[in-house]
C-alpha cells in the first residue's frame, strides 16, 4: 500500500490521474481531485498518516451524489481507508449515508465482513443544514449506527465559512453527544479554523493550499495541518 500511496502522490502533482475535472452530460456531473495533507485528522482524531494522500471522485445527478473518498498513508502507522457515500441535497438540507472502511497489514480485514464483532466498517447517517453563500453557516449531525463503533456515537458540528476572492476561512466546533468513538466521554473534541487560498495559475484546474489549527479538548492536544490539493 505504501507503493500505491507514492504512485498516487506522483499522479496528483502531475495533474494526470487526480486532476480536478467536471464533465456535464445533460444533468450529470463527474468530478475528481485529491489532497496531500501533512497529517490525517478527522473530527479531532489523529489517524497517524504523516503525510497522507487523499483522492476522491463522485458523480452527481439531480441532487443525488455517489462518491468515493480515500486516505493512503505515505508514512506513519495508521490504517488506510476507502470510504463510499451517497447523499441527497434538498435545498438547505443534505442527507448522507457513509461507509467508512479501514485496513492495514497490522489490522487486516475483509471488505465484505459486516459482522458487528469483526468488521472494520462503520456506517454513518448524517444530516447537514446549510444556509448562505459567501458567508455560510453549516450544522452537521451524524450517527455511527452500525459497525466497529459499538457505542454508536453521535457527533454534531457547527461551522462558519467566509469566502472572498481566492480566500476562504472556516471556523468549526465539534461535540460528541453520545458514545465513545471520539472521546471517552461526551464533550468538545474538534475545535479549530482553516485558512484556504486558491492558486489561480490560469488553467482550468485550480490548485489550492490550506493551513488548519485544530484543538481536541478531550485529550488536550493541538495540531497544525498543511494541505495542498486540486
Amino acid at each position: 500500500m505504501r507503493f500505491t500511496s507514492l504512485l498516487l502522490f506522483v499522479f496528483l502533482f502531475n495533474g494526470y490521474a487526480l486532476q480536478a475535472q467536471e464533465e456535464k452530460k445533460g444533468s450529470v456531473e463527474i468530478s475528481a481531485g485529491g489532497e496531500i495533507v501533512s497529517s490525517y485528522l478527522w473530527r479531532g482524531q489523529n489517524y497517524n498518516h504523516n503525510p497522507s494522500v487523499q483522492p476522491w471522485a463522485e458523480i452527481s445527478w439531480r441532487g443525488f451524489t455517489v462518491g468515493c473518498w480515500s486516505a493512503f498513508r505515505i508514512k506513519g502507522e495508521g490504517d488506510d481507508e476507502v470510504n463510499f457515500y451517497i447523499s441527497k441535497s434538498m435545498g438547505f438540507l443534505t442527507l448522507s449515508l457513509q461507509d467508512y472502511w479501514s485496513y492495514s497489514k497490522i489490522n487486516p480485514s475483509k471488505y465484505f465482513d459486516y459482522s458487528p464483532e469483526t468488521t472494520s466498517h462503520m456506517f454513518e447517517g448524517s444530516a447537514l443544514f446549510s444556509v448562505g453563500e459567501k458567508n455560510n453557516f453549516n450544522l452537521l449531525i451524524s450517527y455511527l449506527f452500525y459497525g466497529s463503533d459499538a457505542s454508536k456515537s453521535i457527533y454534531t458540528e457547527a461551522e462558519y465559512v467566509r469566502s472572498w476572492k481566492s480566500n476562504e476561512i472556516r471556523a468549526f466546533a465539534g461535540y460528541q453527544l453520545k458514545g465513545e468513538y471520539y472521546a471517552e466521554k461526551n464533550g468538545f473534541v474538534n475545535i479549530g479554523c482553516t485558512y484556504r487560498r486558491e492558486l489561480n495559475l490560469g488553467n482550468k484546474v485550480i490548485p489550492y493550499c490550506s493551513l488548519s489549527f485544530i484543538i481536541n479538548p478531550s485529550i488536550r492536544s493541538t495540531y497544525f495541518v498543511v494541505a495542498v490539493g486540486i
